[in-house]
C-alpha cells in the first residue's frame, strides 16, 4: 500500500486541507500544535473502519462543535496494483463515492454501502491489520516496541529470505488439526468435550460395578464379624468382671498412704525455704570477703601512692596545701537496726502434737510471711520509683570531676603561682582578676596567702610600692577550661539532686540495693506460692479441726515471722541521718531483705573504679602533656596531687561499701548465720530423709500410678464392651437389611453397563490420541521453523543499528519476534532495563527493519511516526535523521512533527508545512 494525497473538510479543526505524499521516500509533516497533524492518521482510520451512516462517538467526536457540517475525507492510494479514490462524507449530506483503476487501466465506480464494502474488501485483502497496527506509531505511542510475529507479510518476508517454511503445512490444515485436536483436548493436554465426558462415564460404571461387587462381599463379611462379635463379647465380661476387684483393693491402698505423702510435701517445702536461706547466707560471705580484700588492696594501692605524693611535696611545698584543700571524701553513717528473726522452730514445737493443726500453723506462718514478702515488693518498688539517678548520671559526672582536677592541675602547671607574706607593719593590699580561689583583700601581720594569677594581681603597700602580676597568653584559656569544667559539674550536680559525686554513687547503690531487694522478695513469693494459694489449705484446715479460737491465736503470732533470719533491711540501711530524699514519705514496716542487691551494689562500685582508673589514665596524659609548658618538678606535684585524690576517693569509696556491710551485719555475725542456717538444712534434710524411707516401705509412690493404670484398664474393658455391643448391633441389621436387596441383580446390571460404556469410550480414545499424535507433531515442526525464520529481521535490526549505535550493536528476539535485550560494548541488558531514549530509538530501528523487509511485497505499508525522537539528544537525532533518511530509499516513511529541529538531519526528505 501506498498513500498519494490525504484531503480533510470539515475535520475537527481542519476547514479544508489536501496532503499529498510522495510514493517513495521520507516525508515530514511539520505544523504547530492543534494545527492537524494527528487528524490525518485518525481520517485515513475512519475512512475504512465506520460507513458514512455510522452513529459511532468517534464520528460525532470529528465534527466541528456548534457547525452543521458533515466531516468529509478523500483519501488517494495504491492497493496491490489497484489505485483507488475514496471519498466519504458523515452526519450531513452522508454519501460514499469509490473509484478503482486496475492495473490494466480499467475504471470502476462505486457508491454508498457498495463503496463501503469493496473498498474495505481490498483493504482487508491487501494490507495486513497486524502488519498496519505495528507500523503506524500514533502520538505519545513511540516506546512500544512491536510484536510482529502474526503480521503475515512479515512471515511471508523472512520466510522467503530465511528458505524455511513457516509451519511445513498449509494454514487451513494447521487449522482443521487445531480444531480436531481441542475437540478432545484443551490447550493445556486435559481431556474436554464428549471425551472427557467418556470418561467420567467410564469412571462412574467402573465405580458402580465395583460397589456391587462389594456390597456381595460385605454380606459374607457381616456373617463372620457377627459370629466373632459374639464370642469377644463375652471374653471381655468375663475379664472385666475380674479386674474390678483388683482396682478396690487398689483404692483401699491409696488411702492408707495419702497420709505419708502429705507429710513428705511438707518436709520438703520446709527444706526448700531452709537451703534458700542458706544460699542467702554464702552469698553474703563471699562477698563479705571480696570486700575486705578490695579495701585491703585500695589501702596498699592508696598508701604507695601518698608516698610518691609526699616525694613530690618535698619538691613543691606549697602545693601541698592545695591538695589537702582539694576534694575530701565524704562519710556516711548508716544507722544499723538489727533485724528481728522469726522463730519458725519454736511454732512447729508448740503444734507438732497434731498433724493437721501443725500444717495450719506452718500455713498461717507462711501466710504471714507471704504478706510481709508482698510489702517489702511494694515498699521496694515505691523507693525505686523516687531515685532518679542512673548509672550514665553517675559516669557523667565521674567524668566531670576527673575534667575540673585535670583543668585546675593544668592551670596550676602553666601560670604563675605568687606567695605574699607581710612582714612589716606597713598593709599590704590585694586585688587583681582571674584569680584561683579566694584572695583577701589585705593581708595581717606575719600573714600570707598563695595566689595562682590568670590574669591580673596587683600587690600594694599604701604610699610605698605596687607590684602587678600578669599571667600569659594561655591563661586565659586554661582558667576558660577550669570555668568550664566546673560549670558542667555543677550542671550535672543538680540535675541529679545532689551535692557531690559520692552522694551520687550513694543514690545509686541504694537503687541498687533497692532493686535487689525487690527481686529477693519476688522470688521468696515464688517460692512461698509454688504449692498454691495457702489460704485455701487454711480455711480447708480449720473447717475440718473446728477450732476457730485456735485459728484467731495462730492469727495473731505473726509477727514472729515478720523477720526472716540473716535478712537485711532495705529502709534501715537508707535511714541515713544526712539524706532527705524520703522525708516526704512514710516508709512500710521493715520487711526481710534480698543480700543479692548488696552484691550487684559493689559489683557496680567496682565499675565504678574501674572508670575512675580509665579517668586518673587520662589526667595523668593531660597532666604531662601540662609539664612540657611548665617547671618539671611543680608538674609532677600536680599530677602527684590529682592522682593522690583519686586514689583517696577510689579508697574511700571501698571503705564505705564495708562499713554500709557492717553496719547491716559485722563479720562475726554473717559467720555465725550460714553455720546456723547450714545446721538447719541438715536437721531438715534428715527428717526428709526418715519420711521418704516411710513412703518407700509403704510404696506410696507407686500406689497412686498403679491405680490409675487399673481405672484405666477398667474404662478400656468398658469401652471395648460397649464397641463391641454397637458392632453386633450394627451388623445384624445390616444383614437383616441385605436380605431384603437384589444384590446380585444389582451386580449384573452394572457389569453389562459397565462393558457397554467401555467399548464407546475406547472409540473416543482412539480418535483423541491420534489428533493428539498430528497435532503434537506439526506444532513441533512450527517452532523449529519458527527459530530459523527469525534470523532476517533480528540481521536487519542488527544491521540498521549498527549505523547508529556501531559495530557492538546486537539484539536477541522472543517468540514474537519482538526485541527482548540489547548488547552493546559487552554488556547485554533487557529493554526494560533500558533509558527512555534508547527504547524509542530500539522502536524505531525495529519497525524500519519490518518496513525494510515487506517494502518488495504487495503486502507492504507506510512507516508513519507521529511525534517521535523526543528524548533523543543531538547526536543520536544526527544517526537517526541519516538512518530515517536510508529507510525511505525503500519505502514510504511519513513523519508528523511540531519540532522539525529533530529532523533536521534527514537526508532527502520532503518537508511539508502545514498552516493554522
Amino acid at each position: 500500500m501506498r498513500l498519494h494525497n490525504l484531503a480533510l473538510r470539515d475535520f475537527r479543526g481542519v476547514k479544508d486541507r489536501s496532503v499529498r505524499f510522495p510514493a517513495l521516500g521520507t516525508t515530514v509533516v511539520v505544523g504547530d500544535n492543534e494545527v492537524g497533524k494527528s487528524s490525518l492518521v485518525e481520517a485515513f482510520g475512519l475512512v475504512f473502519d465506520l460507513p458514512d451512516d455510522s452513529k459511532s462517538t468517534r464520528i460525532r467526536d470529528i465534527q466541528p462543535v456548534g457547525q452543521d457540517v458533515g466531516p468529509e475525507v478523500t483519501v488517494e492510494l495504491t492497493l496491490g496494483g489497484h489505485e483507488l479514490t475514496y471519498t466519504k462524507r458523515w452526519l450531513k449530506n452522508r454519501s460514499t463515492e469509490l473509484a478503482i483503476v486496475d492495473p490494466n487501466g480499467r475504471r470502476q465506480t462505486y457508491t454508498g454501502r457498495e463503496a463501503h464494502n469493496e473498498a474495505e474488501r481490498l483493504f482487508h485483502q491487501h494490507v495486513d491489520p497486524v502488519l498496519w497496527q505495528t507500523l503506524m506509531v500514533s502520538q505519545g505511542q513511540s516506546l512500544v516496541l512491536p510484536t510482529p510475529a502474526d503480521a503475515e507479510p512479515l512471515i511471508t518476508a523472512v520466510t522467503a529470505e530465511s528458505g524455511t517454511p513457516v509451519d511445513g503445512a498449509s494454514m487451513p490444515l494447521v487449522m482443521a488439526v487445531e480444531h480436531e485436536y481441542l475437540r478432545y483436548w484443551t490447550r493445556g493436554g486435559r481431556a474436554t468435550g464428549d471425551f472427557a465426558r467418556s470418561e467420567k462415564s467410564v469412571a462412574g460404571a467402573e465405580l458402580a460395578a465395583a460397589q456391587a461387587l462389594k456390597a456381595m462381599e460385605e454380606v459374607q463379611q457381616d456373617i463372620r464379624r457377627a459370629e466373632r462379635l459374639t464370642l469377644d463379647l463375652a471374653d471381655v465380661d468375663g475379664r472385666s468382671t475380674e479386674h474390678l476387684k483388683s482396682v478396690e483393693e487398689l483404692r483401699e491402698r491409696k488411702k492408707a498412704t495419702d497420709e505419708i505423702l502429705l507429710r513428705r510435701d511438707s518436709v520438703k517445702h520446709r527444706a526448700e525455704t531452709a537451703r534458700a536461706r542458706l544460699e542467702n547466707h554464702t552469698r553474703t560471705r563471699i562477698e563479705r570477703e571480696r570486700l575486705l580484700d578490695e579495701v585491703e588492696r585500695f589501702t596498699k594501692f592508696d598508701t604507695e601512692l601518698a608516698e610518691r605524693r609526699a616525694d613530690a611535696e618535698l619538691v613543691a611545698k606549697t602545693a601541698a596545701e592545695m591538695v589537702q584543700a582539694a576534694e575530701t571524701a565524704l562519710a556516711e553513717v548508716v544507722e544499723l537496726k538489727d533485724l528481728r528473726r522469726t522463730d519458725v522452730q519454736e511454732a512447729e514445737r508448740k503444734v507438732s502434737e497434731l498433724m493437721d493443726q501443725a500444717e495450719l500453723d506452718r500455713l498461717l506462718g507462711q501466710q504471714a510471711e507471704l504478706i510481709d514478702v508482698r510489702a517489702r515488693i511494694a515498699a521496694a518498688g515505691t523507693i525505686l520509683d523516687r531515685i532518679k539517678v542512673d548509672d550514665a548520671l553517675v559516669a557523667a559526672l565521674e567524668d566531670a570531676r576527673a575534667a575540673v582536677v585535670e583543668a585546675r592541675a593544668a592551670l596550676a602547671a602553666g601560670v604563675p603561682e605568687v606567695l605574699v607574706r607581710r612582714l612589716g607593719a606597713e598593709p599590704v593590699e590585694l586585688s587583681g582578676t582571674g584569680l584561683d580561689g579566694e584572695v583577701p583583700a589585705e593581708l595581717g601581720f606575719d600573714e600570707s596567702t598563695e595566689v595562682l594569677v590568670a590574669g591580673e594581681l596587683v600587690v600594694g603597700v599604701p604610699g610605698q610600692v605596687e607590684v602587678t602580676v600578669r599571667a600569659g597568653g594561655e591563661a586565659a584559656t586554661l582558667r576558660s577550661r577550669v570555668d568550664d569544667a566546673v560549670r558542667r559539674e555543677k550542671d550535672l550536680l543538680k540535675k541529679a539532686g545532689v551535692k557531690d559525686v559520692a552522694a551520687a554513687r550513694e543514690l545509686l547503690r541504694k537503687a541498687d540495693t533497692a532493686s535487689a531487694e525487690l527481686h529477693e522478695a519476688r522470688r521468696t513469693e515464688k517460692s512461698l506460692t509454688a504449692g498454691g494459694d495457702p489460704g485455701e489449705r487454711i480455711a480447708v484446715l480449720t473447717a475440718r479441726l473446728g477450732a476457730d479460737e485456735d485459728a484467731e491465736e495462730s492469727d495473731g503470732k505473726q509477727s514472729a515471722v515478720e523477720g526472716v533470719p540473716g535478712q537485711m533491711s532495705l529502709f534501715e540501711e537508707f535511714a541515713s541521718p544526712l539524706d532527705t530524699l524520703f522525708d516526704d514519705f512514710e516508709l512500710p514496716a521493715p520487711a526481710p531483705n534480698d543480700l543479692d542487691a548488696a552484691q550487684r551494689a559493689l559489683e557496680e562500685a567496682r565499675d565504678g573504679l574501674a572508670e575512675a582508673e580509665r579517668l586518673l589514665a587520662d589526667a595523668e596524659f593531660a597532666a604531662a602533656q601540662a609539664r612540657k609548658a611548665a617547671d618539671e618538678d611543680r608538674s609532677e606535684a600536680q599530677n602527684a596531687r590529682a592522682r593522690s585524690e583519686l586514689a583517696g576517693e577510689r579508697l574511700t569509696a571501698a571503705v564505705e561499701a564495708l562499713d554500709a556491710a557492717r553496719a547491716i551485719l559485722d563479720d562475726e555475725a554473717v559467720a555465725v548465720a550460714e553455720g546456723e542456717a547450714t545446721t538447719e538444712v541438715e536437721g531438715v534434710l534428715e527428717e526428709l530423709t526418715a519420711v521418704q524411707e516411710q513412703a518407700d516401705e509403704a510404696g506410696a509412690d507407686q500406689v497412686a500410678g498403679e491405680l490409675a493404670d487399673a481405672l484405666s484398664v477398667a474404662k478400656r474393658l468398658q469401652d471395648e464392651r460397649d464397641t463391641l455391643r454397637d458392632a453386633l448391633r450394627t451388623t445384624e441389621g445390616r444383614l437383616e437389611q441385605s436380605g431384603r436387596d437384589g444384590l446380585a441383580t444389582r451386580r449384573d446390571v452394572a457389569d453389562l453397563e459397565l462393558a457397554a460404556v467401555r467399548t464407546e469410550h475406547e472409540s473416543l480414545l482412539r480418535r483423541a490420541e491420534a489428533a493428539r499424535r498430528v497435532y503434537e507433531t506439526l506444532s513441533r515442526h512450527r517452532a523449529e521453523a519458527q527459530t530459523k525464520y527469525s534470523e532476517p529481521l533480528q540481521s536487519r535490526i542488527e544491521s540498521l543499528g549498527r549505523s547508529v549505535y556501531g559495530p557492538s550493536f546486537r539484539v536477541w528476539l522472543d517468540d514474537d519476534l519482538a526485541v527482548a535485550e540489547r548488547e552493546m560494548d559487552g554488556i547485554r541488558l533487557p529493554v526494560a532495563a533500558l533509558s527512555t531514549g534508547a527504547q524509542e530509538q530500539l522502536a524505531i530501528i525495529t519497525r524500519l527493519a519490518i518496513s525494510h523487509l515487506v517494502s518488495t511485497g504487495e503486502g507492504s505499508v507506510p512507516v508513519i511516526f507521529d511525534d517521535a525522537l523526543g528524548w533523543s539528544d543531538k547526536a543520536r537525532l544526527r544517526d537517526m535523521g541519516a538512518l530515517l533518511g536510508r529507510a525511505g530509499d525503500h519505502g514510504q516513511v511519513i513523519i508528523l512533527t511540531c519540532m522539525p529541529d529533530r529532523y533536521e538531519y534527514v537526508p532527502k526528505a520532503t518537508f511539508i508545512k502545514l498552516d493554522g
